[in-house]
């Protein structure tokens, strides 16, 4: 890991938060989701493989860095490890190789939790391929969404920016 780079993030983290309005949640809400998202592609990009806190299986490379920004995520949160991990690889495989608007699932039968991940067109930011995405999860019944953007490095990885 690049200790230089997390200590970057963390001096703009650190301006940002001064800059937060403390009555708002929603404004603390976005300035943890940066934080989290800048983070966890800093955790996420340093290695080959990435193993996840509880279970002892590991994920694939190219979604180490979405698997550590759903470690941070608000939404990742009410997760458990495995459902991380499931949603982590549903979001590489539906980036790497899914067509615009089509969804693809994710169920943990442990959990019992369950998602899906439906990408966007791609588009070109200077030399990186990029996409949107929508993530919808259902916890305790209720359907939670997230929308982020992630792209692809030159390892082949797909790493979370907004």
């Amino acid at each position: 890991m690049n200790f230089a780079a997390v200590g970057v993030v963390a001096a703009v983290c650190a301006a940002l938060a001064g800059c937060a309005e403390t009555s708002s949640a929603s404004s603390s809400s976005s300035l943890g989701s940066v934080t989290g998202r800048l983070t966890g592609g800093l955790v996420g990009g340093g290695g080959s493989r990435a193993r996840p806190q509880t279970s002892g299986e590991s994920i694939s490379a190219g979604a180490a860095a979405l698997y550590a920004a759903w470690l941070v995520d608000d939404l990742g949160r009410q997760l458990d490890d495995g459902d991380r991990r499931l949603a982590a690889e549903a979001d590489f495989v539906a980036l790497e190789t899914g067509g615009a608007g089509v969804s693809r699932d994710w169920q943990n039968p442990v959990s019992g939790r369950r998602g899906q991940v439906t990408p966007g067109a791609t588009y070109a930011v200077n030399q990186y391929t990029c996409r949107d995405y929508v993530d919808v999860v259902v916890v305790d019944g209720r359907r939670e969404t997230r929308r982020s953007t992630a792209c692809r490095q030159p390892d082949g990885s797909w790493r979370p920016i907004s």
